[in-house]
């Protein structure tokens, strides 16, 4: 049975380290759940415009899935693109991007999340005074404290400084992969038809209620003697070994 994903959402145009890092909780099947709207919204368990949906599959996999009748989703992936068809599920690995209409979205990965929670910021780490002037402090964060266990990670806030946006028409997403490794990225898989969640297993039936403990109310007397025994009558048998 699948289990719930701790994943961060990046966005790589935020105005503010502080809107960067969305700490999200991916569910299991279709249930509303984790979505993100036309603008690039992202948005929990509420109705309205849907652009795609992450949920995780039968088999653990983080998807993004595109309903019908929504706007274009592109995911990237060392360089290489795919527009996300209609109605397939495709299946998202640790650092792939998506876009959604002009919002660029970074998927990190950090495993099963022992409880569901709504989407929260990641806070901005704060810079503390050293000898020598102003440093970068390297901040532990625990991811686990809002999602019920998971991993911990660390934001570092400098260095390095944060990548510049990479401009529109450039294919290639900033903080990618060296072109070198592309070719050592698999391929984004689509898949024809999104797994169906099994059915719940009814419990199973209760044991067979103990046999009640027996109460007599008066024990078993002893069997009656038998009258006609040697003991009773006092005669002595004969011995057949005598003539």
């Amino acid at each position: 049975m699948p289990t719930p994903l701790a994943i961060c959402l990046e966005d790589l145009d935020a105005g503010s380290p502080g809107a960067r890092y969305l700490r999200c909780v991916a569910v299991p099947g279709r249930q509303p759940g984790l979505r993100v709207d036309p603008a690039g919204v992202v948005f929990w368990r509420s109705e309205g415009p849907v652009a795609c949906e992450l949920w995780v599959s039968m088999d653990q996999r983080l998807i993004l899935y595109r309903p019908e009748g929504a706007p274009a989703v592109v995911v990237r992936r060392s360089g290489r693109a795919l527009e996300v068809p209609v109605g397939k599920p495709v299946v998202l690995l640790d650092q792939d991007g998506f876009e959604v209409g002009t919002k660029r979205l970074r998927v990190h990965v950090h495993g099963e999340a022992s409880a569901i929670a709504a989407p929260s910021y990641l806070p901005a780490p704060e810079r503390t005074e050293a000898r020598g002037g102003l440093r970068g402090a390297a901040a532990a964060v625990a991811i686990g404290a809002a999602l019920g266990g998971a991993a911990l990670f660390e934001v570092r806030c400098h260095p390095p400084s944060p990548v510049p946006p990479t401009p529109r028409g450039d294919q290639e997403d900033a903080g990618a992969p060296p072109a070198e490794d592309a070719a050592a990225q698999p391929d984004i898989e689509v898949r024809v038809q999104p797994p169906a969640i099994s059915p719940m297993q009814p419990p199973p039936p209760p044991p067979p209620p103990p046999e009640p403990i027996e109460v007599r109310e008066n024990p078993p007397g002893a069997p009656a003697p038998d009258m006609m025994s040697p003991e009773k009558t006092g005669e002595v048998p004969e011995d057949p070994s005598k003539p």
